[in-house]
Protein backbone atom coordinates (compact mmCIF):
# COMPACT_ATOMS: atom_id res chain seq x y z
CA UNK A 1 0.00 0.00 0.00
CA UNK A 2 2.79 2.42 0.88
CA UNK A 3 4.29 1.94 -2.61
CA UNK A 4 1.02 2.91 -4.25
CA UNK A 5 0.77 6.04 -2.11
CA UNK A 6 4.36 6.87 -3.06
CA UNK A 7 3.56 6.46 -6.77
CA UNK A 8 0.66 8.90 -6.47
CA UNK A 9 3.05 11.43 -4.97
CA UNK A 10 5.85 10.88 -7.45
CA UNK A 11 3.75 11.00 -10.64
CA UNK A 12 2.45 14.58 -10.17
CA UNK A 13 5.93 15.69 -9.17
CA UNK A 14 7.38 14.29 -12.39
CA UNK A 15 4.69 15.85 -14.55
CA UNK A 16 4.67 19.26 -12.82
CA UNK A 17 8.43 19.62 -13.03
CA UNK A 18 8.56 18.61 -16.69
CA UNK A 19 11.48 16.21 -16.37
CA UNK A 20 11.55 15.65 -20.10
CA UNK A 21 11.86 19.35 -20.90
CA UNK A 22 14.01 20.51 -18.00
CA UNK A 23 16.56 17.76 -17.56
CA UNK A 24 16.85 15.68 -20.70
CA UNK A 25 16.25 18.47 -23.21
CA UNK A 26 18.27 21.21 -21.53
CA UNK A 27 21.35 19.03 -21.67
CA UNK A 28 20.94 18.77 -25.43
CA UNK A 29 20.10 22.38 -26.23
CA UNK A 30 22.09 24.08 -28.98
CA UNK A 31 25.23 25.02 -27.07
CA UNK A 32 28.96 25.46 -27.51
CA UNK A 33 30.77 22.40 -28.84
CA UNK A 34 31.96 20.46 -31.88
CA UNK A 35 29.51 19.98 -34.75
CA UNK A 36 29.31 18.87 -38.35
CA UNK A 37 28.16 21.90 -40.32
CA UNK A 38 25.96 21.25 -43.35
CA UNK A 39 25.36 24.16 -45.71
CA UNK A 40 23.36 24.24 -48.92
CA UNK A 41 25.66 23.65 -51.89
CA UNK A 42 28.71 22.83 -49.74
CA UNK A 43 30.30 19.67 -48.36
CA UNK A 44 29.83 18.96 -44.62
CA UNK A 45 32.70 20.25 -42.47
CA UNK A 46 33.68 19.88 -38.84
CA UNK A 47 33.52 23.10 -36.82
CA UNK A 48 33.61 24.33 -33.26
CA UNK A 49 30.67 26.58 -32.45
CA UNK A 50 30.60 29.00 -29.53
CA UNK A 51 26.96 29.81 -28.75
CA UNK A 52 26.45 33.08 -26.86
CA UNK A 53 22.75 33.78 -26.35
CA UNK A 54 21.43 34.63 -29.85
CA UNK A 55 24.89 34.76 -31.47
CA UNK A 56 27.22 32.06 -32.78
CA UNK A 57 30.96 32.16 -33.40
CA UNK A 58 31.98 29.34 -35.74
CA UNK A 59 35.61 28.21 -35.93
CA UNK A 60 37.08 25.81 -38.51
CA UNK A 61 38.83 22.71 -37.19
CA UNK A 62 42.54 21.92 -37.30
CA UNK A 63 42.79 18.10 -37.41
CA UNK A 64 45.52 16.66 -35.20
CA UNK A 65 45.13 12.91 -35.55
CA UNK A 66 42.01 11.95 -33.59
CA UNK A 67 42.05 15.28 -31.76
CA UNK A 68 40.08 18.29 -32.97
CA UNK A 69 41.35 21.81 -32.26
CA UNK A 70 39.46 25.03 -33.12
CA UNK A 71 41.40 27.39 -35.38
CA UNK A 72 41.08 30.58 -33.31
CA UNK A 73 42.82 32.60 -36.05
CA UNK A 74 39.74 32.27 -38.27
CA UNK A 75 36.04 32.45 -37.43
CA UNK A 76 32.63 33.66 -38.57
CA UNK A 77 30.36 35.51 -36.15
CA UNK A 78 26.67 36.14 -36.69
CA UNK A 79 23.45 36.77 -34.82
CA UNK A 80 21.04 33.91 -35.47
CA UNK A 81 17.95 36.09 -35.68
CA UNK A 82 19.61 38.32 -38.27
CA UNK A 83 20.43 35.51 -40.74
CA UNK A 84 18.69 36.22 -44.06
CA UNK A 85 18.68 34.75 -47.59
CA UNK A 86 22.15 34.93 -49.10
CA UNK A 87 23.95 34.87 -45.73
CA UNK A 88 26.68 32.28 -45.13
CA UNK A 89 24.66 30.26 -42.58
CA UNK A 90 21.26 30.60 -44.24
CA UNK A 91 19.33 27.30 -43.82
CA UNK A 92 22.44 25.65 -42.37
CA UNK A 93 22.28 22.65 -40.07
CA UNK A 94 24.59 21.84 -37.15
CA UNK A 95 24.76 18.10 -36.40
CA UNK A 96 26.04 16.60 -33.15
CA UNK A 97 26.55 12.98 -32.06
CA UNK A 98 26.74 12.14 -28.36
CA UNK A 99 26.33 9.42 -25.74
CA UNK A 100 23.33 9.87 -23.47
CA UNK A 101 23.34 8.44 -19.92
CA UNK A 102 20.57 9.24 -17.49
CA UNK A 103 18.28 8.01 -14.76
CA UNK A 104 14.84 7.38 -16.22
CA UNK A 105 11.43 6.02 -15.35
CA UNK A 106 8.89 4.14 -17.44
CA UNK A 107 5.90 6.40 -16.90
CA UNK A 108 3.30 4.05 -18.38
CA UNK A 109 3.35 0.36 -19.29
CA UNK A 110 0.96 -1.20 -21.77
CA UNK A 111 0.91 -4.94 -21.14
CA UNK A 112 -0.76 -7.16 -23.77
CA UNK A 113 -3.41 -9.61 -22.57
CA UNK A 114 -1.97 -12.72 -20.97
CA UNK A 115 -3.78 -15.84 -19.83
CA UNK A 116 -7.20 -14.58 -18.58
CA UNK A 117 -5.99 -11.04 -17.86
CA UNK A 118 -6.99 -8.38 -20.46
CA UNK A 119 -4.72 -5.60 -21.72
CA UNK A 120 -3.40 -3.49 -18.86
CA UNK A 121 -2.19 0.14 -18.81
CA UNK A 122 -0.43 0.83 -15.54
CA UNK A 123 2.07 2.99 -13.69
CA UNK A 124 4.10 1.84 -10.72
CA UNK A 125 7.16 3.34 -9.11
CA UNK A 126 10.29 2.33 -11.01
CA UNK A 127 13.71 3.66 -11.94
CA UNK A 128 16.20 2.60 -14.60
CA UNK A 129 19.61 3.56 -15.90
CA UNK A 130 19.44 4.42 -19.58
CA UNK A 131 22.42 4.54 -21.96
CA UNK A 132 22.10 5.34 -25.63
CA UNK A 133 23.52 6.94 -28.73
CA UNK A 134 22.08 10.32 -29.66
CA UNK A 135 22.06 12.42 -32.82
CA UNK A 136 20.84 16.03 -32.77
CA UNK A 137 20.12 18.30 -35.73
CA UNK A 138 19.99 22.07 -35.15
CA UNK A 139 18.49 23.59 -38.27
CA UNK A 140 18.49 27.34 -38.93
CA UNK A 141 14.93 27.95 -40.09
CA UNK A 142 14.08 31.12 -42.05
CA UNK A 143 10.99 33.09 -41.00
CA UNK A 144 9.23 36.04 -42.59
CA UNK A 145 7.33 38.17 -40.09
CA UNK A 146 4.00 39.91 -40.82
CA UNK A 147 6.09 43.08 -41.16
CA UNK A 148 7.98 41.41 -44.04
CA UNK A 149 11.16 41.16 -41.95
CA UNK A 150 13.46 38.22 -42.74
CA UNK A 151 14.84 36.39 -39.70
CA UNK A 152 15.95 32.91 -38.59
CA UNK A 153 15.60 30.69 -35.56
CA UNK A 154 16.99 27.31 -34.44
CA UNK A 155 14.80 24.20 -34.60
CA UNK A 156 16.08 21.07 -32.89
CA UNK A 157 15.37 17.51 -34.01
CA UNK A 158 16.96 14.70 -32.02
CA UNK A 159 16.99 10.91 -32.08
CA UNK A 160 18.16 8.73 -29.22
CA UNK A 161 18.28 4.91 -29.07
CA UNK A 162 19.67 2.78 -26.26
CA UNK A 163 19.20 0.21 -23.51
CA UNK A 164 17.81 0.51 -20.01
CA UNK A 165 17.74 -1.61 -16.85
CA UNK A 166 16.48 -1.02 -13.34
CA UNK A 167 14.15 -1.91 -10.49
CA UNK A 168 10.43 -1.35 -10.04
CA UNK A 169 7.35 -2.59 -8.24
CA UNK A 170 4.18 -4.24 -9.50
CA UNK A 171 0.94 -5.41 -7.85
CA UNK A 172 0.73 -9.15 -7.22
CA UNK A 173 -2.76 -10.53 -6.61
CA UNK A 174 -4.98 -13.48 -7.57
CA UNK A 175 -5.87 -11.90 -10.96
CA UNK A 176 -2.28 -11.84 -12.24
CA UNK A 177 -1.37 -15.24 -10.78
CA UNK A 178 -4.40 -17.17 -12.09
CA UNK A 179 -5.67 -17.51 -8.53
CA UNK A 180 -2.51 -19.25 -7.33
CA UNK A 181 -1.58 -16.43 -4.90
CA UNK A 182 -4.33 -15.29 -2.55
CA UNK A 183 -2.31 -12.48 -0.98
CA UNK A 184 -2.16 -9.00 -2.48
CA UNK A 185 1.21 -7.28 -2.27
CA UNK A 186 3.67 -5.14 -4.24
CA UNK A 187 6.32 -7.33 -5.81
CA UNK A 188 9.77 -6.14 -6.86
CA UNK A 189 10.71 -6.56 -10.52
CA UNK A 190 13.90 -6.24 -12.51
CA UNK A 191 13.10 -4.34 -15.68
CA UNK A 192 15.16 -4.12 -18.85
CA UNK A 193 14.70 -3.34 -22.52
CA UNK A 194 15.34 -1.00 -25.41
CA UNK A 195 14.16 2.60 -25.68
CA UNK A 196 14.05 5.27 -28.35
CA UNK A 197 13.50 9.01 -27.91
CA UNK A 198 12.39 11.58 -30.48
CA UNK A 199 12.95 15.24 -29.63
CA UNK A 200 11.48 18.26 -31.40
CA UNK A 201 12.60 21.50 -29.79
CA UNK A 202 11.50 21.11 -26.15
CA UNK A 203 9.17 18.17 -26.68
CA UNK A 204 10.54 14.67 -26.19
CA UNK A 205 8.82 11.29 -26.29
CA UNK A 206 10.47 8.02 -25.39
CA UNK A 207 9.00 4.64 -26.28
CA UNK A 208 10.25 1.34 -24.90
CA UNK A 209 9.93 -2.36 -25.45
CA UNK A 210 10.65 -3.85 -22.05
CA UNK A 211 10.52 -6.99 -19.96
CA UNK A 212 9.86 -7.39 -16.24
CA UNK A 213 11.15 -10.26 -14.13
CA UNK A 214 9.51 -10.79 -10.75
CA UNK A 215 12.16 -11.25 -8.07
CA UNK A 216 10.37 -13.55 -5.64
CA UNK A 217 8.98 -17.09 -5.40
CA UNK A 218 5.86 -16.20 -7.40
CA UNK A 219 7.75 -15.43 -10.60
CA UNK A 220 6.66 -18.67 -12.28
CA UNK A 221 2.96 -17.99 -11.70
CA UNK A 222 2.99 -14.23 -12.48
CA UNK A 223 1.36 -13.92 -15.91
CA UNK A 224 3.64 -11.03 -16.97
CA UNK A 225 6.95 -12.60 -15.97
CA UNK A 226 9.45 -11.95 -18.77
CA UNK A 227 6.62 -10.93 -21.12
CA UNK A 228 7.14 -7.87 -23.38
CA UNK A 229 5.36 -4.58 -22.81
CA UNK A 230 5.30 -1.19 -24.54
CA UNK A 231 6.20 1.73 -22.31
CA UNK A 232 6.36 5.53 -22.25
CA UNK A 233 9.70 6.65 -20.76
CA UNK A 234 10.96 9.99 -19.53
CA UNK A 235 14.36 11.08 -18.24
CA UNK A 236 14.74 12.21 -14.64
CA UNK A 237 18.41 13.04 -14.20
CA UNK A 238 21.25 13.35 -16.73
CA UNK A 239 24.85 12.39 -16.01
Amino acid sequence: MRYRILSLLVLPFILSNGCVTVNKITKHDFGSGFYTLKREGADPVRVYTNVIEDSIVVYPIIPEGKKETPDISSCRTTKISSIKPGDHFYKSCFVKNSVDVDLSTVLLKLRPSSKNVPNQLSYNVNAAMYCGLRKDFYKLIPYRSPLKEETSFVRQLGFDVGLFAGIGITPINPSVTEGNEILEYDGIVFQRGIAGFVTVDRMSVGLTIGFDNLLDHNKNIWVYHNKPYIGLMIGILNF
